[in-house]
């Protein structure tokens, strides 16, 4: 019997995994999905979530479920790297601090199968944190990934096992007896015996996942430069999370010195404690063509230089980003159209790091291999 064509939308870190899984155990795979664009504001079509050079990678996490995924993706980063020569994970470790009564360090504490890579005391001696503030310390494998070129590197992988790769977004998607159709911006469409949807906060709005309970929500990010002096000062600095209920921005995250595409080093800090909801397709797309907001940025400044004095005066410049949210936490991994079009939608914030977890999952979903039934369950939309 011939193998199914199997066609992935949305050419970002989970799609991009999909479709190394799906390639590599035989499947035809054709992923779709347009390049990052050239000029953000012009750009008429959709956006991902991966355009960035460092998203934070730990295994510990308040939630087994999260942590599990992520150790297994963090678990296969190395040969993934062998496989490709590409590298994108920088194993500088991660601090996670609670501060006032924050209860993070004992959830991530209570959540964790693998009490060896903790260190209670945590290694804070790189930032500037309010008395009697507790802190966790995970060592390598934990650190930062390079979405860009972790996509690059599974998409390399994928193309290698034999798929294909078609530059374009898909604005439609119609069932025909034989196959699914799906429709390309250029008019052109592709047959696929089986379709898996991978487009993020696009799915719902483009009307590729309709009727799913997705929640797209607009965040922006701060990008401090640093000089190579102090870049190479701060060379060891782990990730870090800081959870203060008492703060003005409650909850934020924060990546040590990384090298830019424009050559500079640059501290990124954002937080999930500010939501922009994004409830349509013409707002998803302003959200990434127009400037951030300049409230959000501010308070990050102020996040930034509490806990990194050095920083004051800094160059400051900002991006936006957006989040596909759930209501149970978790992403949603499902048929909508049963044996014909699967999704693999909503990251929570989190997924960088678990993606290649998620796409294997997304994989065995779609080519009837997943057993894991309560697993399923849990996933569903």
């Amino acid at each position: 019997m011939k193998p199914w064509h199997i066609a992935i939308i949305g050419k970002g870190m989970i799609g991009s995994a999909a479709a190394r899984y799906l390639a590599e155990a035989g499947y035809q795979v054709t992923l779709i999905g347009p390049d990052e664009p050239t000029d953000f504001r012009s750009h008429p079509g959709v956006f991902a979530a991966h355009y960035d050079a460092a998203r934070i990678t730990r295994r510990i996490d308040r939630d087994p479920h999260w942590a599990a995924w992520a150790a297994a993706s963090m678990s296969r980063y190395a040969d993934l790297e062998a496989q490709t020569g590409l590298r994108f994970h920088h194993p500088v470790g991660f601090l996670a601090a609670a501060c006032g009564d924050s209860d993070l360090v004992d959830a991530m504490q209570a959540s964790t199968f693998e009490e060896e890579v903790l260190k209670p005391a945590g290694d804070a001696r790189f930032f500037q944190l309010p008395a009697g503030s507790r802190t966790l310390h995970e060592g390598g494998p934990a650190g930062w990934i390079d979405p860009r070129r972790l996509v690059q590197a599974q998409t390399l992988a994928a193309l290698a096992a034999g798929a294909k790769v078609v530059r374009l977004p898909v604005w439609a998607l119609r069932m025909a007896p034989d196959a699914v159709r799906l429709i390309l911006d250029d008019g052109s469409e592709v047959r696929a015996d089986r379709v898996l949807v991978c487009a993020g906060a696009f799915s719902g709005p483009v009307g590729l996942a309709p009727g799913l309970p997705l929640e797209a929500n607009g965040r922006i990010v701060l990008l401090a430069r640093v000089d190579a002096e102090l870049a190479a000062q701060w060379a060891d600095m782990p990730s870090l999370i800081r959870v203060d209920p008492g703060a003005d921005l409650p909850d934020i995250y924060l990546l040590p010195p990384v090298r830019y595409p424009d050559g500079e080093h640059y501290i990124k800090i954002g937080t999930g404690a500010i939501d922009h909801p994004l409830h349509d397709l013409d707002s998803l797309q302003r959200w990434f063509r127009e400037p951030p907001v300049a409230d959000d940025a501010e308070r990050l400044a102020g996040a930034l230089f509490e806990l990194l004095p050095e920083l004051t005066g800094a160059e400051l410049r900002n991006d936006t980003c957006a989040v596909t949210l759930t209501p149970n936490g978790y992403p949603i991994l499902d048929w909508v159209e049963p044996d014909r079009i699967a999704v693999a939608c909503g990251g929570n914030g989190k997924a960088a790091k678990s993606s290649d977890e998620i796409g294997r999952l997304a994989a065995l979903l779609v080519t009837d291999r997943w057993e894991d039934a309560e697993l399923r369950t849990l996933l569903k939309a």
